[in-house]
């Protein structure tokens, strides 16, 4: 009795370890299971700087006033492709804009490879958290609240520059399938 009470223990306690490392740095989409099908390849770039909304300068009006564009932490592009098609799209994510380290989860010393894994593999559709946008993404594809991410490649975190103002962007390809 004392032995298998040991043994629960332990498993609960590996569990709770476990899951620390999936969530820490801003949480992880949810799990898709089985996917089966073709896959198809993102491109992804989104801003995960922490702090304000920046705005900055991207051209003028015929007037010659300035026009200013911001740009926040969530903002996100991607483009999906299969063959010949493709789509884009972009929005601003609320789940980027919810992670608590930038590029990396330092809180549990993780690389940016395995940080970037943990927060986005899983359905996609925790990522991208407005209808309108996942459907038109993915719906020429398959059931888009089907979709998910089963992995990442290329992933890398800049430091851009726009005229003055820094931001860190996550840029990485994945791979999307869908679940049956």
């Amino acid at each position: 009795m004392k032995r298998t009470a040991a043994i629960l223990i332990f498993v609960g306690m590996v569990s709770l370890l476990g899951a620390s490392d999936v969530r820490g740095g801003g949480g992880a989409l949810v799990g898709a299971g089985k996917t089966t099908g073709y896959a198809l390849t993102a491109t992804i770039e989104t801003d995960v700087t922490n702090g304000p909304c920046t705005l900055f300068q991207i051209g003028a009006d015929q007037t010659g006033a300035p026009i200013y564009q911001s740009i926040c932490k969530g903002l996100t592009a991607i483009r999906v492709q299969k063959a010949g098609a493709n789509t884009a799209a972009i929005f601003s994510s609320s789940y980027v804009h919810g992670f608590v380290n930038e590029c990396t989860d330092i809180t549990n010393n993780l690389d940016l490879n395995t940080t970037t894994f943990n927060r986005f593999t899983g359905l996609i559709s925790g990522f991208i958290d407005t209808q309108t946008v996942l459907s038109s993404l993915l719906q020429q594809f398959g059931d888009p609240n089907k979709a998910a991410i089963t992995n990442q490649a290329y992933v890398i975190c800049n430091d851009v520059d726009y005229g003055g103002v820094k931001r860190k962007v996550l840029s990485f390809t994945a791979v999307i399938q869908f679940q049956p």
